[in-house]
């Protein structure tokens, strides 16, 4: 059996899918996800529940401290090694997560653009008092595939795109063209992608902040604070974080809290929906059309019959 790969913008069901894949099909999860490999940020960023990872087993969730940074090429080496481990025992695995660039590092294997750190340490220098929406804006004028891709207040990335750029005298995303494949992942895989209609993803993504709220965000921020976690951690900067921070030192309200994680959560979907409908291969089930499940299930009956 193939490695099944499940897509689709964030709320929109894919680990609920996962899990139920999995159970009915000696399946096991590799989370393919950016922020849910930091320990300690639980429910901001809807981490499969105790039961569930006893139920099916999942892989490489809390595998970094919140202070810690690693690149693509680093975690594509990981779910490597994870996805072999699982096909090892006979297993399926299922590799489910919203971060574009993880999968297509997993994929498709990524370069490392060597530059000289005296350069990169320069310009790093000459950028860190400007705002990242003004650094976001000249991303768009020099290189707007990479600037359309990444989240506008992902100010690392939108750093590293401008970086590479400044530095090669070459876009981010002409550099990712010219890549080769990397021949030793060898991966074949099966794409599922998840979608709806815009206002009812948007509705969804509304609720999901609600009921995270509901469950403790605040508190499990505050107790982060409590044992000494920086704001200008890594793990910290995950989607929502800075804004409950913000609410908890009383620099907004809660219902703006709520209202700019919301908006953010809804821009950070977009963004993966724009990258995801570029991923060749994917077969897409519309979550309100059809039952995801079971369409998934025949999808892979018809590959396990090839």
């Amino acid at each position: 059996m193939k490695e099944v790969i499940i897509l689709g913008p964030t709320g929109i069901g894919k680990s609920d899918l996962a899990m139920k894949l999995s159970l009915s099909r000696k399946g096991e999860i590799v989370c393919v996800d950016s922020r849910t490999i930091y320990r300690g940020i639980n429910i901001g960023t809807s981490k499969p529940s105790r039961d569930d990872r006893k139920d099916v087993p999942h892989h490489l969730l809390d595998i970094l401290d919140l202070d810690e940074r690693r690149n693509a090429v680093w975690f594509s080496n990981k779910a490597r090694e994870a996805v072999n481990a699982i096909v090892s025992r006979g297993n399926i695995p299922f590799l489910v997560g919203g971060s574009g660039l993880y999968l297509k590092s997993l994929l498709n294997g990524l370069f490392n653009i060597n530059l000289a750190e005296d350069d990169r340490k320069s310009f790093a220098e000459s950028v860190q008092n400007i705002t990242t929406s003004l650094l976001h804006k000249k991303l768009l004028s020099c290189d707007r595939e990479s600037a359309e891709r990444i989240h506008q207040n992902d100010r690392y990335r939108i750093t590293r795109a401008l970086e590479v750029y400044t530095l090669s005298g070459k876009s981010l995303s002409e550099h990712i063209r010219k890549q080769k494949r990397f021949d030793d992942f060898n991966i074949q895989s099966i794409k599922i992608g998840l979608n709806t209609e815009r206002t009812m993803l948007h509705e969804r993504i509304n609720h999901r902040v609600d009921r995270m709220l509901q469950s403790g965000w605040l508190e499990e921020v505050e107790e982060l604070l409590a044992f000494g976690a920086s704001p200008d951690w890594p793990g910290m900067r995950t989607l929502g974080y800075p804004e409950v921070i913000s609410f908890l030192k009383n620099d907004i309200n809660y219902n703006r809290m709520k209202e700019i994680i919301s908006a953010k959560t809804r821009q950070y979907a977009k963004s993966q929906i724009t990258w995801f409908r570029k991923e060749e291969g994917v077969t897409w089930i519309d979550i309100d059309k059809d039952d995801s499940y079971a369409t998934a299930s025949k999808l892979l009956d018809r590959e396990c019959e090839n």
